[in-house]
């Protein structure tokens, strides 16, 4: 017989996703100017990252990286690129939500035991970048001060 007990990887994951939709009103509701809006794209993307490299890992055993995508880190700026997305991406089955402007740069670097995303934008345009980074274990958190657009 099937043991059933305890909590399994598609609750964890399904947990995960509503925590990423309940985080993502909460920064809708409460972003003032346009610049954080913008910014918010960041964390809420890398979070979902995480959640698709969960699910791919629980279906089939293995963490995925994924090259920048749909730019380097690098070539960020104040304007927004269409999402291209590079072949870890397409196995991963991830995309933003907004393909048509995406002003973040999106990036999976995996192991056999875990994975690091990591996302980078400079909305403002002043060369400062802020940067999310999530892993298995943890949601996104800002590795730049909340000033840094």
């Amino acid at each position: 017989m099937l043991d059933r007990r305890g909590i399994g990887r598609t609750e964890i994951a399904i947990g995960v996703g509503a925590v990423v939709l309940v985080i993502a009103l909460a920064l809708i509701m409460t972003s003032g100017s346009s610049g954080k809006s913008e910014r918010t794209e960041l964390p809420l993307n890398v979070d979902s990252i995480r959640t698709a490299e969960i699910t791919l890992q629980g279906a089939f055993g293995d963490f995925v990286s994924a090259e920048a995508s749909p730019r380097p880190a690098t070539a960020v700026n104040a304007e927004p690129v269409a999402w291209t997305p590079s072949a870890g991406f397409k196995k991963l089955s991830w995309a933003p939500k907004v393909k048509d402007k995406v002003y973040g740069s999106y990036q999976v670097v995996a192991s056999e035991t875990g994975f690091e995303v990591t996302g980078v934008a400079d909305i403002d345009g002043d060369g400062e970048r802020a940067i999310f980074k999530a892993d298995q274990d943890a949601n996104a958190k800002a590795t730049t001060g909340e000033n840094v657009y």
